[in-house]
Protein backbone atom coordinates (compact mmCIF):
# COMPACT_ATOMS: atom_id res chain seq x y z
CA UNK A 1 0.00 0.00 0.00
CA UNK A 2 1.32 3.28 -1.05
CA UNK A 3 1.77 6.35 1.62
CA UNK A 4 1.27 9.83 0.55
CA UNK A 5 4.11 11.78 0.60
CA UNK A 6 2.46 14.58 2.30
CA UNK A 7 1.02 12.72 4.74
CA UNK A 8 4.68 11.16 5.88
CA UNK A 9 6.44 14.67 5.99
CA UNK A 10 3.79 15.99 8.77
CA UNK A 11 4.28 12.91 10.68
CA UNK A 12 7.97 13.22 13.14
CA UNK A 13 9.85 14.45 10.64
CA UNK A 14 10.03 11.64 8.27
CA UNK A 15 11.04 12.32 4.71
CA UNK A 16 10.08 9.53 2.86
CA UNK A 17 10.19 6.17 2.55
CA UNK A 18 12.99 4.74 0.44
CA UNK A 19 14.59 1.19 0.26
CA UNK A 20 16.61 -0.69 2.87
CA UNK A 21 20.18 -0.72 2.90
CA UNK A 22 20.19 -4.18 0.95
CA UNK A 23 18.12 -2.97 -1.53
CA UNK A 24 20.20 -1.92 -5.05
CA UNK A 25 18.80 1.46 -5.17
CA UNK A 26 18.59 4.23 -3.07
CA UNK A 27 16.13 6.94 -4.30
CA UNK A 28 14.83 9.22 -1.36
CA UNK A 29 12.71 11.62 -2.13
CA UNK A 30 13.28 14.57 -0.02
CA UNK A 31 15.59 15.59 3.12
CA UNK A 32 14.77 13.97 6.28
CA UNK A 33 14.27 15.23 9.65
CA UNK A 34 16.96 15.96 11.95
CA UNK A 35 18.37 12.71 13.74
CA UNK A 36 20.68 14.45 16.50
CA UNK A 37 18.32 13.67 19.35
CA UNK A 38 19.31 9.98 18.40
CA UNK A 39 16.11 8.84 16.59
CA UNK A 40 14.68 10.33 12.96
CA UNK A 41 12.08 12.81 14.24
CA UNK A 42 11.42 15.76 16.48
CA UNK A 43 10.76 15.92 19.92
CA UNK A 44 7.25 16.36 19.25
CA UNK A 45 5.06 14.46 21.22
CA UNK A 46 2.67 12.76 18.51
CA UNK A 47 0.13 10.05 18.45
CA UNK A 48 2.71 7.52 16.95
CA UNK A 49 -0.21 4.73 16.52
CA UNK A 50 -3.08 7.30 15.40
CA UNK A 51 -2.60 7.94 12.02
CA UNK A 52 -0.78 5.01 10.32
CA UNK A 53 -0.88 2.36 12.67
CA UNK A 54 2.76 2.09 13.31
CA UNK A 55 5.13 3.45 14.87
CA UNK A 56 7.07 6.50 12.85
CA UNK A 57 10.06 7.34 15.01
CA UNK A 58 13.67 5.47 13.95
CA UNK A 59 12.22 3.90 10.63
CA UNK A 60 16.25 4.94 9.45
CA UNK A 61 19.84 4.41 10.98
CA UNK A 62 22.06 6.97 11.09
CA UNK A 63 23.92 5.39 8.29
CA UNK A 64 20.02 5.40 6.13
CA UNK A 65 19.60 8.73 7.22
CA UNK A 66 22.90 10.20 5.88
CA UNK A 67 22.51 8.30 2.87
CA UNK A 68 19.23 10.06 1.98
CA UNK A 69 20.67 13.38 3.23
CA UNK A 70 23.73 13.07 0.77
CA UNK A 71 21.44 11.60 -2.22
CA UNK A 72 19.00 14.88 -1.61
CA UNK A 73 22.29 17.46 -1.93
CA UNK A 74 23.22 15.41 -5.09
CA UNK A 75 19.85 15.90 -6.54
CA UNK A 76 20.10 20.10 -5.65
CA UNK A 77 23.65 20.34 -6.73
CA UNK A 78 23.08 18.98 -10.00
CA UNK A 79 19.60 21.02 -10.33
CA UNK A 80 21.77 24.01 -10.21
CA UNK A 81 24.82 22.70 -12.29
CA UNK A 82 22.48 21.24 -15.18
CA UNK A 83 23.40 22.31 -18.81
CA UNK A 84 19.93 22.43 -20.94
CA UNK A 85 22.09 22.71 -24.64
CA UNK A 86 24.72 19.96 -24.91
CA UNK A 87 27.92 20.86 -27.06
CA UNK A 88 28.39 18.35 -29.76
CA UNK A 89 30.74 18.30 -32.48
CA UNK A 90 30.47 20.07 -35.48
CA UNK A 91 32.35 17.73 -37.95
CA UNK A 92 30.79 14.21 -37.55
CA UNK A 93 30.32 14.34 -41.27
CA UNK A 94 27.97 12.02 -42.90
CA UNK A 95 30.05 8.62 -43.17
CA UNK A 96 31.01 6.34 -40.27
CA UNK A 97 32.81 3.12 -40.03
CA UNK A 98 32.80 0.57 -37.75
CA UNK A 99 35.75 -2.23 -36.74
CA UNK A 100 36.35 -4.72 -34.67
CA UNK A 101 32.86 -6.24 -34.23
CA UNK A 102 31.97 -9.59 -35.06
CA UNK A 103 29.03 -10.28 -37.22
CA UNK A 104 27.86 -13.20 -34.74
CA UNK A 105 28.30 -11.48 -31.52
CA UNK A 106 25.33 -9.34 -30.46
CA UNK A 107 27.50 -6.07 -30.20
CA UNK A 108 27.86 -5.78 -34.13
CA UNK A 109 23.70 -5.08 -34.29
CA UNK A 110 23.82 -3.29 -31.38
CA UNK A 111 26.55 -1.15 -32.27
CA UNK A 112 24.57 -0.49 -35.44
CA UNK A 113 21.40 0.55 -33.40
CA UNK A 114 23.11 3.13 -31.64
CA UNK A 115 24.41 5.07 -34.24
CA UNK A 116 21.32 4.54 -36.74
CA UNK A 117 18.68 5.07 -33.74
CA UNK A 118 15.73 8.00 -34.56
CA UNK A 119 16.13 8.97 -30.62
CA UNK A 120 19.58 10.33 -31.13
CA UNK A 121 19.25 13.23 -34.04
CA UNK A 122 23.26 14.00 -33.23
CA UNK A 123 24.25 11.13 -35.57
CA UNK A 124 24.23 12.72 -39.22
CA UNK A 125 25.23 10.11 -40.49
CA UNK A 126 23.72 8.66 -44.52
CA UNK A 127 26.19 5.92 -44.61
CA UNK A 128 27.39 3.79 -42.36
CA UNK A 129 30.54 1.20 -43.57
CA UNK A 130 30.74 -2.05 -41.42
CA UNK A 131 34.77 -2.87 -41.62
CA UNK A 132 34.53 -7.35 -41.25
CA UNK A 133 36.55 -10.10 -41.85
CA UNK A 134 34.01 -12.11 -43.62
CA UNK A 135 31.84 -9.89 -45.58
CA UNK A 136 29.24 -12.72 -46.33
CA UNK A 137 29.08 -13.33 -42.93
CA UNK A 138 28.27 -10.34 -42.09
CA UNK A 139 25.24 -9.90 -45.13
CA UNK A 140 23.61 -12.01 -43.53
CA UNK A 141 23.66 -11.17 -39.93
CA UNK A 142 23.77 -7.60 -39.99
CA UNK A 143 21.07 -7.50 -42.90
CA UNK A 144 17.47 -8.36 -41.49
CA UNK A 145 13.96 -6.82 -41.25
CA UNK A 146 14.82 -4.18 -38.57
CA UNK A 147 17.56 -2.96 -40.64
CA UNK A 148 14.90 -2.36 -43.62
CA UNK A 149 12.50 -1.25 -41.17
CA UNK A 150 14.93 1.25 -39.42
CA UNK A 151 15.92 2.29 -42.33
CA UNK A 152 19.96 1.10 -41.85
CA UNK A 153 19.55 -0.98 -45.14
CA UNK A 154 19.81 2.12 -47.18
CA UNK A 155 22.70 2.91 -45.10
CA UNK A 156 24.81 0.07 -44.47
CA UNK A 157 27.87 -1.17 -46.45
CA UNK A 158 30.46 -3.43 -46.16
CA UNK A 159 34.45 -3.19 -46.57
CA UNK A 160 36.45 -6.42 -46.12
CA UNK A 161 38.67 -7.00 -43.29
CA UNK A 162 40.31 -10.39 -44.21
CA UNK A 163 43.45 -9.30 -43.90
CA UNK A 164 42.95 -7.14 -40.96
CA UNK A 165 40.69 -6.07 -38.84
CA UNK A 166 42.54 -2.48 -39.43
CA UNK A 167 40.95 -0.64 -42.44
CA UNK A 168 43.19 0.73 -44.78
CA UNK A 169 43.99 4.00 -45.88
CA UNK A 170 41.90 3.65 -49.20
CA UNK A 171 39.03 2.06 -46.94
CA UNK A 172 38.91 5.34 -44.87
CA UNK A 173 38.60 7.29 -47.66
CA UNK A 174 35.32 9.20 -47.67
CA UNK A 175 35.12 8.00 -43.93
CA UNK A 176 34.99 11.33 -41.35
CA UNK A 177 34.13 9.32 -38.01
CA UNK A 178 35.37 6.12 -37.02
CA UNK A 179 34.38 3.51 -34.07
CA UNK A 180 36.82 1.22 -33.74
CA UNK A 181 36.39 -1.86 -30.67
CA UNK A 182 39.64 -3.61 -29.70
CA UNK A 183 38.75 -6.83 -28.00
CA UNK A 184 40.80 -8.90 -25.15
CA UNK A 185 42.24 -6.21 -23.67
CA UNK A 186 44.91 -5.62 -26.51
CA UNK A 187 45.11 -1.52 -25.20
CA UNK A 188 48.52 -1.79 -27.96
CA UNK A 189 46.41 -2.46 -30.68
CA UNK A 190 45.25 1.13 -30.16
CA UNK A 191 48.35 2.39 -31.66
CA UNK A 192 47.69 1.03 -35.08
CA UNK A 193 44.00 2.52 -35.05
CA UNK A 194 45.84 5.77 -34.24
CA UNK A 195 48.06 5.37 -37.17
CA UNK A 196 45.61 4.62 -39.40
CA UNK A 197 43.34 7.28 -38.49
CA UNK A 198 46.41 10.00 -38.98
CA UNK A 199 47.19 8.49 -42.22
CA UNK A 200 43.53 9.06 -43.42
CA UNK A 201 42.94 12.69 -44.79
CA UNK A 202 39.09 12.78 -44.09
CA UNK A 203 38.96 10.63 -40.78
CA UNK A 204 38.23 13.87 -38.14
CA UNK A 205 36.44 11.70 -35.16
CA UNK A 206 37.61 8.30 -33.92
CA UNK A 207 35.86 6.62 -30.67
CA UNK A 208 37.87 3.69 -29.35
CA UNK A 209 36.43 0.73 -26.96
CA UNK A 210 38.61 -1.79 -25.23
CA UNK A 211 36.83 -4.18 -23.72
CA UNK A 212 38.22 -7.33 -21.65
CA UNK A 213 40.77 -5.34 -20.11
CA UNK A 214 41.58 -6.60 -16.85
CA UNK A 215 44.64 -7.24 -16.90
CA UNK A 216 45.70 -3.85 -17.74
CA UNK A 217 47.44 -1.45 -15.36
CA UNK A 218 47.65 2.76 -14.24
CA UNK A 219 51.01 2.72 -16.21
CA UNK A 220 49.61 0.89 -19.18
CA UNK A 221 46.59 3.66 -19.53
CA UNK A 222 48.81 6.30 -18.64
CA UNK A 223 51.32 5.12 -21.88
CA UNK A 224 48.31 5.10 -24.17
CA UNK A 225 46.70 8.48 -23.62
CA UNK A 226 50.56 9.45 -23.83
CA UNK A 227 50.57 8.12 -27.01
CA UNK A 228 47.24 9.15 -28.61
CA UNK A 229 48.48 12.61 -27.68
CA UNK A 230 51.56 13.00 -30.01
CA UNK A 231 50.40 10.93 -32.76
CA UNK A 232 46.36 12.61 -32.77
CA UNK A 233 47.23 15.88 -34.80
CA UNK A 234 44.68 15.55 -37.46
CA UNK A 235 41.74 13.81 -35.33
CA UNK A 236 39.65 13.58 -32.22
CA UNK A 237 39.88 11.36 -30.02
CA UNK A 238 37.87 9.10 -27.44
CA UNK A 239 39.62 5.99 -25.40
CA UNK A 240 37.21 3.98 -23.56
CA UNK A 241 38.52 0.91 -21.65
CA UNK A 242 35.89 -1.56 -19.92
CA UNK A 243 36.46 -4.95 -18.36
CA UNK A 244 35.00 -8.28 -20.08
CA UNK A 245 31.34 -7.42 -21.15
CA UNK A 246 28.27 -9.06 -19.78
CA UNK A 247 24.54 -9.08 -21.21
CA UNK A 248 22.69 -6.43 -18.73
CA UNK A 249 20.95 -4.10 -20.82
CA UNK A 250 21.97 -0.54 -20.61
CA UNK A 251 20.94 1.86 -18.00
CA UNK A 252 20.21 -1.40 -15.46
CA UNK A 253 22.95 -0.38 -13.76
CA UNK A 254 25.00 2.72 -12.42
CA UNK A 255 28.54 3.26 -13.50
CA UNK A 256 31.11 5.40 -12.84
CA UNK A 257 34.11 6.81 -14.98
CA UNK A 258 37.72 7.73 -14.55
CA UNK A 259 40.19 9.49 -16.08
CA UNK A 260 43.12 7.16 -16.71
CA UNK A 261 45.62 9.04 -15.34
CA UNK A 262 43.79 9.23 -12.26
CA UNK A 263 44.34 5.08 -12.50
CA UNK A 264 46.68 3.99 -9.86
CA UNK A 265 46.92 0.12 -10.15
CA UNK A 266 44.83 -2.10 -11.87
CA UNK A 267 41.42 -0.65 -12.46
CA UNK A 268 39.53 -3.89 -12.51
CA UNK A 269 39.12 -6.74 -9.95
CA UNK A 270 39.44 -10.03 -11.05
CA UNK A 271 35.79 -11.01 -11.79
CA UNK A 272 34.77 -7.65 -12.43
CA UNK A 273 32.16 -7.13 -15.72
CA UNK A 274 30.41 -4.47 -17.47
CA UNK A 275 27.32 -4.10 -19.65
CA UNK A 276 28.09 -4.64 -23.48
CA UNK A 277 25.10 -2.34 -24.40
CA UNK A 278 26.19 0.09 -21.67
CA UNK A 279 29.80 0.21 -22.60
CA UNK A 280 28.18 0.28 -26.70
CA UNK A 281 26.04 3.28 -25.22
CA UNK A 282 28.98 5.42 -24.03
CA UNK A 283 31.19 5.01 -26.32
CA UNK A 284 28.69 6.04 -29.31
CA UNK A 285 27.38 9.17 -27.47
CA UNK A 286 31.29 9.92 -26.20
CA UNK A 287 31.83 10.27 -30.42
CA UNK A 288 29.30 13.21 -30.56
CA UNK A 289 30.17 14.63 -27.45
CA UNK A 290 32.66 18.01 -28.15
CA UNK A 291 33.77 17.31 -24.35
CA UNK A 292 34.86 13.77 -24.59
CA UNK A 293 37.27 14.82 -27.40
CA UNK A 294 40.85 14.01 -25.98
CA UNK A 295 39.38 11.85 -22.90
CA UNK A 296 41.19 8.97 -21.92
CA UNK A 297 38.13 7.13 -19.09
CA UNK A 298 37.75 3.71 -18.01
CA UNK A 299 34.40 2.44 -16.54
CA UNK A 300 33.13 0.63 -14.26
CA UNK A 301 29.98 -0.84 -12.81
CA UNK A 302 28.92 0.52 -9.60
CA UNK A 303 26.76 -1.60 -7.79
CA UNK A 304 26.85 -0.59 -4.55
CA UNK A 305 23.52 1.51 -3.62
CA UNK A 306 25.54 3.81 -0.90
CA UNK A 307 28.35 4.68 -3.82
CA UNK A 308 28.83 8.30 -5.45
CA UNK A 309 28.46 7.01 -8.33
CA UNK A 310 25.76 5.47 -8.02
CA UNK A 311 23.80 7.94 -6.36
CA UNK A 312 24.90 10.54 -9.41
CA UNK A 313 23.49 8.35 -12.05
CA UNK A 314 20.36 7.32 -9.86
CA UNK A 315 20.01 11.72 -9.23
CA UNK A 316 20.64 12.54 -12.74
CA UNK A 317 18.02 10.28 -13.76
CA UNK A 318 15.31 11.26 -11.08
CA UNK A 319 15.86 14.94 -12.50
CA UNK A 320 15.70 13.82 -15.98
CA UNK A 321 18.82 14.21 -17.43
CA UNK A 322 18.85 12.45 -21.15
CA UNK A 323 21.14 9.87 -21.66
CA UNK A 324 23.72 12.24 -23.48
CA UNK A 325 23.34 14.44 -20.85
CA UNK A 326 24.14 11.79 -18.14
CA UNK A 327 27.24 10.70 -19.91
CA UNK A 328 28.57 14.06 -20.67
CA UNK A 329 28.54 14.49 -16.70
CA UNK A 330 30.01 11.12 -15.72
CA UNK A 331 32.84 11.32 -18.62
CA UNK A 332 33.71 15.52 -17.93
CA UNK A 333 33.16 15.62 -13.85
CA UNK A 334 31.99 12.35 -12.66
CA UNK A 335 32.82 11.50 -8.80
CA UNK A 336 36.14 13.20 -8.39
CA UNK A 337 34.36 16.28 -9.96
CA UNK A 338 31.69 16.58 -7.99
CA UNK A 339 33.68 15.91 -5.07
CA UNK A 340 35.77 18.66 -5.91
CA UNK A 341 33.44 20.78 -6.86
CA UNK A 342 31.77 20.67 -2.83
CA UNK A 343 35.07 20.85 -1.45
CA UNK A 344 35.93 24.09 -3.17
CA UNK A 345 32.09 25.18 -2.66
CA UNK A 346 32.79 25.04 1.03
CA UNK A 347 36.20 26.59 1.24
CA UNK A 348 34.90 29.94 -0.83
CA UNK A 349 32.02 30.07 2.03
CA UNK A 350 33.18 28.71 5.03
CA UNK A 351 34.41 32.83 5.71
CA UNK A 352 30.35 33.70 5.30
CA UNK A 353 28.48 32.99 8.49
CA UNK A 354 25.11 31.94 6.76
CA UNK A 355 21.65 32.48 9.47
CA UNK A 356 20.00 28.75 10.49
CA UNK A 357 16.87 28.25 8.57
CA UNK A 358 13.67 28.26 10.67
CA UNK A 359 11.68 25.09 10.87
CA UNK A 360 9.36 26.24 8.90
CA UNK A 361 11.79 27.26 5.77
CA UNK A 362 13.22 24.30 6.69
CA UNK A 363 9.88 22.74 5.69
CA UNK A 364 9.18 25.19 2.64
CA UNK A 365 12.57 24.12 1.15
CA UNK A 366 11.31 20.20 1.52
CA UNK A 367 8.15 21.03 -0.24
CA UNK A 368 9.41 22.84 -3.04
CA UNK A 369 12.40 20.60 -3.75
CA UNK A 370 9.78 17.46 -3.12
CA UNK A 371 7.40 19.19 -5.79
CA UNK A 372 10.06 19.63 -7.91
CA UNK A 373 11.05 15.91 -8.14
CA UNK A 374 7.44 15.35 -8.90
CA UNK A 375 6.96 17.64 -11.69
CA UNK A 376 10.46 16.03 -13.22
CA UNK A 377 9.21 12.50 -12.82
CA UNK A 378 6.02 12.95 -14.22
CA UNK A 379 7.44 15.39 -17.14
CA UNK A 380 9.95 12.12 -17.85
CA UNK A 381 6.83 9.60 -17.16
CA UNK A 382 5.16 11.21 -19.73
CA UNK A 383 8.29 12.12 -22.44
CA UNK A 384 8.81 8.23 -21.85
CA UNK A 385 4.96 7.31 -22.81
CA UNK A 386 5.21 9.49 -25.98
CA UNK A 387 8.54 7.67 -27.16
CA UNK A 388 6.31 4.09 -26.56
CA UNK A 389 3.32 5.54 -28.04
CA UNK A 390 5.73 6.88 -31.45
CA UNK A 391 6.93 3.85 -31.61
CA UNK A 392 3.90 1.69 -31.50
CA UNK A 393 1.74 3.62 -33.62
CA UNK A 394 4.86 3.65 -36.27
CA UNK A 395 4.92 -0.66 -35.81
CA UNK A 396 0.92 -0.59 -36.38
CA UNK A 397 1.39 1.85 -39.65
CA UNK A 398 3.81 -0.04 -41.24
CA UNK A 399 1.92 -3.66 -40.77
CA UNK A 400 -1.24 -2.07 -42.12
CA UNK A 401 0.98 -0.75 -45.10
CA UNK A 402 1.83 -4.09 -45.76
CA UNK A 403 -1.21 -5.61 -44.90
CA UNK A 404 -2.78 -3.56 -47.82
CA UNK A 405 0.20 -3.62 -50.28
CA UNK A 406 -0.68 -7.16 -50.13
CA UNK A 407 -4.12 -7.34 -51.34
CA UNK A 408 -3.27 -4.80 -53.76
CA UNK A 409 -0.59 -2.63 -55.17
CA UNK A 410 -0.99 0.75 -53.03
CA UNK A 411 0.59 4.18 -55.56
CA UNK A 412 2.02 5.47 -52.68
CA UNK A 413 5.58 5.07 -50.83
CA UNK A 414 5.43 3.65 -47.13
CA UNK A 415 6.48 7.13 -45.86
CA UNK A 416 3.87 8.88 -47.49
CA UNK A 417 1.23 5.92 -46.02
CA UNK A 418 2.68 6.33 -42.52
CA UNK A 419 2.11 10.11 -42.93
CA UNK A 420 -1.64 10.16 -44.48
CA UNK A 421 -2.66 7.79 -41.70
CA UNK A 422 -0.52 8.68 -38.23
CA UNK A 423 -3.41 10.10 -36.44
CA UNK A 424 -5.00 6.43 -36.93
CA UNK A 425 -1.84 5.32 -36.11
CA UNK A 426 -1.22 7.29 -32.30
CA UNK A 427 -4.58 6.59 -31.71
CA UNK A 428 -4.49 2.66 -32.36
CA UNK A 429 -1.03 2.98 -30.11
CA UNK A 430 -3.01 4.67 -27.66
CA UNK A 431 -5.76 2.11 -27.02
CA UNK A 432 -3.00 -1.00 -27.23
CA UNK A 433 -1.11 1.23 -24.56
CA UNK A 434 -3.94 2.27 -21.74
CA UNK A 435 -5.30 -1.81 -22.71
CA UNK A 436 -1.66 -2.83 -21.63
CA UNK A 437 -1.63 -1.01 -18.41
CA UNK A 438 -5.02 -2.48 -17.70
CA UNK A 439 -7.01 0.87 -17.54
CA UNK A 440 -10.72 0.78 -18.42
CA UNK A 441 -11.16 1.18 -22.21
CA UNK A 442 -14.56 1.26 -24.31
CA UNK A 443 -12.95 0.21 -27.74
CA UNK A 444 -16.14 0.57 -29.82
CA UNK A 445 -17.54 4.21 -28.38
CA UNK A 446 -13.78 5.36 -28.66
CA UNK A 447 -13.77 4.04 -32.17
CA UNK A 448 -17.12 5.74 -32.69
CA UNK A 449 -15.77 8.98 -31.25
CA UNK A 450 -12.31 9.12 -33.38
CA UNK A 451 -14.54 8.78 -36.13
CA UNK A 452 -16.37 10.87 -35.80
CA UNK A 453 -13.85 13.44 -34.78
CA UNK A 454 -11.97 12.56 -38.10
CA UNK A 455 -15.10 13.19 -40.24
CA UNK A 456 -15.22 16.64 -38.43
CA UNK A 457 -11.78 17.24 -39.22
CA UNK A 458 -12.37 16.47 -43.07
CA UNK A 459 -15.39 18.27 -43.21
CA UNK A 460 -13.66 21.50 -41.94
CA UNK A 461 -10.47 21.10 -44.18
CA UNK A 462 -13.10 20.96 -47.11
CA UNK A 463 -14.96 24.00 -46.09
CA UNK A 464 -11.29 26.01 -45.73
CA UNK A 465 -10.82 24.79 -49.68
CA UNK A 466 -14.04 25.80 -50.65
CA UNK A 467 -13.62 29.35 -48.98
CA UNK A 468 -9.85 29.49 -50.37
CA UNK A 469 -11.21 28.56 -54.42
CA UNK A 470 -13.93 31.12 -53.48
CA UNK A 471 -11.23 33.77 -53.08
CA UNK A 472 -9.47 32.85 -55.87
CA UNK A 473 -8.81 35.38 -58.92
CA UNK A 474 -8.84 33.97 -62.67
CA UNK A 475 -5.59 34.88 -62.98
CA UNK A 476 -4.68 32.14 -60.36
CA UNK A 477 -6.39 29.63 -61.99
CA UNK A 478 -5.05 30.06 -65.32
CA UNK A 479 -1.30 29.65 -66.70
CA UNK A 480 -0.12 33.14 -67.44
CA UNK A 481 1.14 33.28 -71.19
CA UNK A 482 4.37 33.28 -71.90
CA UNK A 483 6.27 36.37 -73.70
CA UNK A 484 7.29 36.03 -76.65
CA UNK A 485 5.32 33.09 -78.05
CA UNK A 486 1.74 34.11 -79.43
CA UNK A 487 -0.70 31.07 -79.22
CA UNK A 488 -2.78 29.75 -82.12
CA UNK A 489 -6.03 31.05 -83.26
Amino acid sequence: MKLSIALLASLGGVGAFVPSRTSSVARPHHPPADASSGGIGTTTSLNQFGTLGFDTNNLYSREEVETMRTQNEIIGFLEETQRPNTALRSDLGTTVLISGFDPTDPSSTEILDFLNSEDSPHFPFSRIIAHCEDVKVARKRLIGRNARYTGLLDKLTFSEGASSPIPSAEQLAGVSSWVAHVGGGDIARVADVADAAEGAESVKNVAILVSGATGVGGDALRGIEEMLKSKATTFAYTLLVVPEWNDEPEALCAFGIVNATDVGGSPFVTGETFSREESLRIITECLALDRAAGKCVVANAAKDANSLENMLIHGMREIGFSRIQEIEYMVTMGAKGYSDAIAAEKTDTAWEKVPDETEEEKAAKARTKEEQILLNRQKRKEAEKQEELKAMAMEWAKREYLRKHLKRHIPIKEEEFIEVIWDRAMFEADLKYRTMQGQAVSESEERKKFKENQEKKKAEAYKMEQERWKKMQIDELEPKEIKGIRLGR
